[in-house]
């Protein structure tokens, strides 16, 4: 499905990987409370911390994965990390943005569009596209474990919360 084609194309031609390690390299030497009074703060869940990086043509989330995240081992990054590419690979999952995860200077690390809330032409066809994301995943033997937090970014709406994603029968 084309529906995000134009975000793909766009998050990628704005995702510039080193200035993105350059902001990495820096988290990696604050504590997370520290991270808090960063300017780009957005805010944090259970189990990352989210920032803006702006000044590329795309704003971008950084996602950063919290130490209690990283707490549950690295057989469990593992099979998260590979529960995300199999997600970015589906072309029938509209609500799945372009992202990139990191792992560098000690930090796992979630890349995606920035989103904000979404207008209200954008709310019309998200229920939809919920069941249909839903389906692609399932069909792919992928649960997303919580309840979807929609944002969207050039009018396209996407899910911006992975952290509870994963494999049915694992």
């Amino acid at each position: 499905m084309s529906f995000n084609k134009n975000l793909r194309t766009r998050f990628y031609d704005a995702y510039d990987v080193s200035y993105v390690m350059q902001f990495i390299s820096k988290l990696a030497t604050m504590a997370e409370p520290e991270r808090r009074d960063l300017p780009g703060f957005l805010g944090e869940g259970t189990h990352f911390q989210s920032f803006e990086l702006d000044s590329m043509s795309l704003p971008l989330a950084i996602n950063v994965a919290k130490t209690s995240f990283a707490r549950r081992g690295e057989s469990a990054l593992s099979r998260w990390k590979e529960a995300v590419k199999v997600a970015q690979s589906l072309e029938s999952a509209s609500l799945v943005p372009p992202m990139d995860v990191i792992n560098a200077f000690g930090l796992t690390v979630l890349v995606m569009p920035k989103g904000k809330v979404v207008s209200k032409s954008g709310a019309k066809v998200v229920d939809a596209l919920l069941q249909d994301t839903a389906k692609a995943l399932g069909q792919a033997g992928l649960v997303l474990d919580d309840y979807p937090q929609i944002r969207e970014a050039e009018g396209i709406p996407f899910i911006i919360d992975w952290s509870d994603l994963g494999f049915l029968n694992r």
